[in-house]
């Protein structure tokens, strides 16, 4: 593969969170890129982040059919599960002629499911329970691609975290102010976090580097209880923590509300990625939260 020139790039979900990362990375790498945009306002947002916005849904066919014919394809898909596959083919079925020479379909590591307090690895059978179960068709269904010969790396990011998120709401802010922050039953379950430049940043090394055909997690190399998210930022903030606790029995009924991952551990092992080269710019819970914090002062 060509890595002494700049990629043209087709970005799917680009006005979510990950998806405008990802959009910065791109644009300042020299890549150009071209984001499929639903609204006239998420247009207009790409366009402020440096991308050319191409109006279109992925549930119908227009002109980003043939904007899609990139160098590179980054698939960040916001549709509910039920119209998950529906827009998943469109979009591969666009680029399947094409010179495309790499798709990096981005899905969860949590469509694997409870893993236990060991890390798992992308070799594991996913095994997911409640709404992700309703994803693993979508998951599963991308090896027909595969075998057809699209050059398709699967992205699946652990615990997302960084500045413009619901983590603003949910810890910085309330932190900063003074406010309690909620925490269901006496500590988290253990999670695998990453801050949402690496991912951006691993989501390109994939292009870069990924094999066709392989899953690989996007996470830290160290887990963490989901309690220290507010732990870590309070202290580094030189803020007390004040905290409303709840049952963790609590979790599942208003856990969608907030935003509040599941109750069960979700620990993955990232030595496929790290196999690829790639280095971490916040490899510690504590260097993305100093991140977080300085952005505050921008």
């Amino acid at each position: 593969m060509e890595r002494d020139r700049a990629a043209t790039t087709f970005v799917t979900g680009a006005t979510g969170f990950i998806g405008r990362e990802l959009v910065k990375v791109l644009t300042a790498g020299g890549h150009q890129v071209v984001a499929l945009s639903s609204t006239m306002q998420d247009a207009r947002r790409t366009r402020r982040a440096g991308a050319a916005p191409v109006l279109g849904d992925l549930l119908e066919p227009g002109g980003w059919q043939d904007e899609a014919a990139a160098d590179w394809v980054f698939h960040l898909p916001d549709s509910p599960a039920p119209t998950r596959m529906l827009t998943d083919a469109h979009l591969l079925d666009a680029v399947a002629t094409g010179a495309t020479r790499r798709i990096v379909y981005v899905a969860d590591a949590s469509w694997y499911g409870a893993t236990g307090a060991r890390p798992i690895t992308e070799d594991d059978v996913p095994d997911p329970c409640g709404p992700a179960r309703r994803f693993l068709p979508a998951l599963n269904r991308l090896g027909g691609y595969i075998v057809a010969g699209l050059p398709i790396v699967t992205a699946l990011p652990g615990c997302v975290y960084g500045s413009g998120s619901c983590f603003n709401k949910r810890i910085v802010e309330p932190i900063v102010a003074g406010r309690r922050v909620v925490q269901f039953g006496a500590a988290g379950p253990w999670v695998s976090p990453i801050h949402v430049h690496d991912c951006a940043r691993a989501l390109v090394h994939l292009a870069e580097y990924g094999e066709p055909g392989s899953r690989y997690f996007l996470v830290n190399d160290d887990p963490i209880q989901l309690h220290e998210f507010a732990e870590t930022f309070a202290r580094l903030a030189n803020r007390s923590l004040r905290l409303r606790r709840l049952p963790a029995a609590a979790r599942p009924v208003i856990g969608s509300v907030l935003r509040q991952p599941a109750q069960t551990d979700a620990v993955f092992s990232n030595i496929r990625l790290r196999g690829l080269g790639f280095r971490f710019r916040y490899p510690t819970l504590e260097q993305g939260l100093a991140q977080v914090l300085g952005a505050l002062d921008e």
